[in-house]
């Protein structure tokens, strides 16, 4: 049997999300680099993992954080593509109790100011610009008017 050398770039402790109150605020302190995760591709090799070094409200020491993709995307949406440039902007953090190959596990997400966490048509979190993306059409549209001069055929009533 095959075994890969498990590697650990990241020094210091890594965040128990666990004891991450969702609505605290955060910083990023660090650049976000790519690592080799406990998680295996299909052909055996390590999967990559963007880990930064993340400051919580409330703890002395920052702490190591896999940054999932929908934190990404958004912090590429809100402060440009380079994570020198997430460095030091105050982050709102939002947990989530989610499932993960069946196992109940918590997320977590550090939305920029004016972002929220939704979910794109196909149910996965998504973290964008309040308002953007939403439907246009309101769903009051589609309710029918009713003219209180208009006379009603009983007949046309359906039950």
């Amino acid at each position: 049997m095959k075994y890969a050398k498990k590697v650990s770039f990241a020094q210091g402790a890594w965040v128990k999300i666990s004891e991450i109150e969702s609505g605290t605020t955060a910083k990023i302190i660090s650049e976000a680099t790519p690592q080799p995760s406990q998680f295996l591709n299909k052909d055996g090799s390590p999967k990559s993992q963007e880990v930064a070094k993340v400051l919580f409200k409330g703890f002395s020491e920052p702490l190591n954080v896999s940054l999932n993709n929908a934190t990404i995307n958004g912090l590429i949406d809100c402060l440009g593509e380079d994570s020198k440039d997430w460095m030091n902007k105050e982050l709102n953090v939002e947990t989530e109790k989610v499932r993960v190959a069946g196992k109940a596990v918590v997320a977590l997400y550090l939305i920029p100011e004016n972002y929220e966490k939704t979910d794109d048509d196909s149910g996965y979190a998504v973290i964008r610009k309040i308002g953007e993306g939403l439907p246009t059409e309101s769903k009051e549209e589609n309710i029918p008017v009713i003219n209180e001069d208009e006379e009603i055929d009983p007949k046309d009533i359906p039950f």
